[in-house]
């Protein structure tokens, strides 16, 4: 728990408008460390004037304070100094930050810190170096005055932790640990907290007293109302006093009991529905109320909480399994933009600053103001997998902003608009025009609540545009999260698709091969029979595309990257194209990043599409956004076409197959000690015993073994070892017990392999199936040593450089990541999708002989590396080792890319675009 908020309190206090560099700079940071930080022995913490060389030229300076434990050094300023400002020192002129950073990159490289604060002592600006080496912006500014609300963002400096990339992350993050505790405190009550009777109302219990938690906090209620109202219960009692607060705060004014006790009437009429239900309470305990009131109420202010991350909060109150099996995932406020700005924010942003622009003579700016006003205003958005209701909250906040814009420039017309000529028709957006369906009902309940706290906040902040008072409370009866299946109702129900501008979201994110009986069915009742392996998430994308025929509703949706690559593709996307879909804009794969605690590691895609045509299709990627001429299923700038498994390849190139499935139980695949154990005890064996490789064995040079012993005849095998024929016995009683066909017929032949698969020399180009994203290029080598490849390496006979120069290439390397599968980040290599749908150069002779060459380069700057495997050599970490082998690529790239008749320079966009139309001819044929 942080320190004290009552103690950062009384420190702001004290060092409000006051503070001067040379005198106060120690005392400052000691009181820092020691009253709100509550680190008892401060002084051994700080280091005050350390001296420093600031260049080469040995210029000394000193570091103002260095926090060694913490990793960081701060840059302290007298007070009124403007920490943006660039003064001259040694010489030169800088920013602050810029001069600690100059400070810390003169100390030794072990010592050097990773954050550098600028700080004036009514300001601390926090700069870490790893992101920003030139320390040109700051992670976030936290004024004085605002730390009390905010001791989550300054943890980092008791040491051992990273500072949060912004204030209310962290804020959110804490609120979020407060509410598991009260969580865990309630369900360990509870006879059984996992009946869904219980855990809605154990979900309802901890949504309200958060909500109360806020309206203390943040002005909504008298100062301390709900905190002083607990403190009058005992423990024992406490249960029933929530029982009866709840129902207070859902009884009108003139319902209420005249005679209610004075902290009762503390509390102000609700409504909304928040309150209206009567859900159980189980017995409370003394650490629950200690906790409830001492880090809830009194220690930690809620009124810093994003409402947009508000239901990533309440995370803490679900288990992981629970979530899981849901596919619920909290998207943070950063990727929130990624759908809404291209979806329509960033074009509503473009028509503001037109409208500013137009002259103010003759009404012009203002006509044009009001009509942006009355458009936002008149914007209606559904999500259909609202969950806790992250994106309606930040799409209802960025609307309001906008707003508040608005009317501060129309506020500056008085001649030409004034607030009393509308009425109170000054705030136009509304929650009415935000719908959501969601199938968990607490979740419903939260996503509501959220969006009150997002009104509340609002509103606040339009009044200081307007000079107006806007009605507090009681909350106003919003029903717009409707709890249901969205897949089984109709949306029509929940909201006209006339009444819908944008459609948005992130539906759960559950694969395929995870779906539970009832997720499987709901696919079917979307699909048909057609659903194959289309991951849940597709089931969404189908719908909007049904919902907005003959509409113009957009919709984005965040999604598993699965969905545009791979076998997925066709069966999604051909479908939606045929009855007129369009991609509008697609953020490429990307790694989904969560408020929560413990983040799930998913990559995800973002795809735009609509049946609308006047929109410009954007491809954005890590590099930016790019104008496209089509987005196809695969998120590439390229025609409309699908790759589909194909048998033999679409060019003249030898055959790619897949290693043998053992199915053996381990009987047949040996490691390196069994296979040395059994040629000790049987020397004769040694024919038989044959090197092994899977994919993984393949890149980490692992040696592997099996027992091979196909093609051998019934005598001969009569003959092996006892040990080596009771391996037989097990692996047949193995096979007849399978379920499978197949494998039950193998059991005729419990010596051989699943799958006789081999080389007929044994010398092969070996393909492994799975390789980490990360590498740009998947390893592939030649291997002459008899070895059996497995069904998770894949082998071509009869390649020689030339192949393994096209396969090693950017170009090979590309498509492969455009429609490959991808199992999280992992690359899945398949022969029939990727070998043989890609489209081979036409070089001439001397093109061809120059990619042996290069090829014959990769592999001389390979064996160059003695005692590094592939995992090494490939792995992006460790590219500066092997800057030989990654030079020989780039040649090889280069020459490739020449035997296309192509001058891309490497951009791998315009490779896979120019791939995907060769393709396309190619296919059409």
């Amino acid at each position: 728990m942080p320190g004290k908020k009552a103690d950062a309190e009384a420190f702001a206090s004290r060092w409000a408008n006051k503070g001067n560099e040379n005198q106060d700079t120690q005392r400052f940071w000691i009181d820092f460390y020691q009253s709100v930080l509550g680190v008892e022995d401060a002084v051994s913490r700080l280091e005050f004037e350390k001296p420093v060389s600031t260049d080469a030229s040995a210029h000394e300076g000193y570091i103002d304070v260095f926090i060694p434990s913490a990793k960081t050094l701060v840059e302290q300023k007298s007070l009124g100094i403007d920490l943006a400002k660039e003064e001259t020192r040694q010489g030169r002129k800088v920013t602050p930050a810029k001069q600690g950073s100059a400070y810390a990159q003169g100390m030794p490289l072990s010592q050097q810190p990773r954050y550098i604060i600028a700080c004036n002592f009514a300001e601390f600006w926090v700069f870490d170096r790893e992101r920003d080496s030139l320390c040109r912006e700051p992670l976030f500014k936290l004024p004085l005055a605002e730390l009390p609300k905010n001791l989550a963002a300054i943890q980092f400096l008791k040491g051992g932790a990273e500072a949060p990339a912004t204030i209310s992350r962290a804020v959110s993050v804490e609120a979020g640990k407060i509410m598991s505790k009260l969580h865990d405190l309630v369900a360990e009550a509870f006879d059984d907290p996992d009946t869904p009777e219980n855990h809605h109302a154990l979900s309802a219990l901890m949504t309200r007293l958060m909500f109360l938690m806020f309206c203390e906090d943040s002005g909504l209620v008298a100062p301390n109302a709900f905190r002083d109202y607990v403190s009058h219960f005992q423990a024992g009692d406490l249960r029933r006093g929530l029982k009866d607060l709840f129902v207070w705060l859902d009884t009108k004014d003139e319902d209420r009991d005249k005679y209610a006790e004075p902290w009762l009437k503390k509390l102000p009429y609700m409504n909304g529905g928040l309150f209206r239900e009567k859900t159980e309470i189980p017995p409370l305990s003394e650490n629950f109320r200690h906790t409830l009131i001492v880090e809830g109420c009194q220690e930690f202010d809620w009124s810093g909480v994003s409402p947009t991350v508000f239901g990533s909060i309440f995370e803490g109150a679900l288990s992981h399994d629970h979530r899981r099996a849901n596919g619920q995932h909290f998207t943070s406020p950063e990727n929130i933009h990624k759908v809404i700005d291209p979806l329509f924010l960033d074009a509503l942003k473009a028509e503001f600053d037109e409208a500013c622009a137009k002259p103010v003579a003759g009404g012009a700016r203002t006509r044009a103001l009001k009509e942006l006003h009355e458009k936002i205003g008149g914007i209606s958005i559904l999500d259909p997998a609202a969950g806790s209701g992250n994106f309606l909250t930040e799409s209802y906040l960025c609307l309001r902003q906008l707003e508040n814009r608005i009317l501060f420039e129309l506020q500056g017309e008085q001649a030409w608009f004034s607030f009393e000529d509308s009425g109170d028709r000054d705030v136009l957006v509304s929650l009415k025009n935000f719908h959501g369906i969601e199938l968990e009902d607490f979740a419903c309940c939260v996503a509501r609540t959220a969006l009150w706290i997002a009104e509340k906040q609002a509103d606040t902040d339009t009044a200081k545009v307007t000079q107006r008072v806007y009605q507090e409370l009681p909350l106003t009866d919003y029903e717009g999260i409707v709890n249901a299946n969205a897949l089984r109702i109709d949306w029509n129900d929940v909201v006209s698709a006339d009444e819908v501008d944008y459609v948005l979201g992130n539906p759960p994110f559950i694969g395929s091969s995870r779906l539970e009986d009832a997720q499987k069915e709901d696919r079917t009742a979307i699909f048909g029979k057609s659903a194959g392996l289309l991951d849940y998430v597709a089931c969404w994308h189908k719908k909007a595309a049904e919902y907005m025929d003959g509409h113009r509703v957009r919709c984005a949706f965040v999604s598993t990257n699965s969905i545009c690559q791979g076998q997925q593709v066709e069966p999604l996307w051909k479908p939606l194209f045929d009855n007129g879909v369009h991609i509008d804009f697609a953020y490429k794969t990307f790694v989904w990043d969560s408020q929560a605690s413990d983040k799930a590691n998913v990559h995800v895609v973002i795809v735009g599409f609509s049946k609308s045509p006047d929109m410009q299709p954007l491809l954005f990627s890590s590099t930016g956004a790019t104008k496209a001429d089509n987005i196809n299923g695969y998120l590439s700038n390229a025609p409309d076409v699908f790759v589909e498994k194909r048998r033999q390849p679409l060019c003249s190139v030898p055959k790619m197959s897949r290693g043998g499935g053992a199915g053996d139980w381990g009987f047949l695949t040996l490691d390196e000690a069994e296979a040395h154990r059994l040629l000790t005890s049987y020397p004769a064996l040694e024919q038989y015993i044959r090197p092994f490789s899977m994919g993984s064995e393949f890149i980490k040079g692992i040696n592997r073994y099996c027992l091979w012993f196909a093609g051998l005849s019934g005598a001969e095998l009569s003959k092996l070892p006892k040990e080596i024929r009771d391996r037989f016995d097990e692996i047949r009683k193995l096979r007849l017990a399978s379920p499978r066909s197949g494998t039950q017929k193998r059991a005729c032949a419990p010596w051989e392999f699943d799958e006789v698969k081999a080389p007929a020399d044994g010398a092969f180009l070996a393909v492994p199936q799975v390789s980490s994203g990360r590498r740009k290029y998947i390893p592939v080598g030649f291997i002459t040593n008899g070895t059996i490849p497995g069904n998770k390496l894949f082998f071509v006979e009869e390649a020689d450089l030339y192949d393994f120069g096209i396969i090693s290439s950017q170009f090979h390397n590309a498509w492969m990541r455009q429609v490959a599968g991808r199992l999280k980040s992992d690359y899945q290599y398949s022969n029939t999708i990727v070998y043989n749908n890609f489209v081979w150069p036409s070089p001439s002779a001397s093109q061809k002989d120059e990619i042996r060459q290069c090829a014959r380069d990769v592999l001389e700057a390979r064996n160059a590396q003695r005692g590094a495997t592939l995992a090494d050599m490939y792995s992006p970490d460790k590219a500066l080792f092997f800057s030989d082998l990654m030079k020989a690529h780039a040649r090889l790239d280069a020459a490739v890319e020449s035997a296309y008749g192509v001058d891309f320079g490497g951009d791998e966009e315009r490779v896979v675009s120019h791939l995907f139309k060769l393709y396309a001819e190619k296919v059409g044929e």
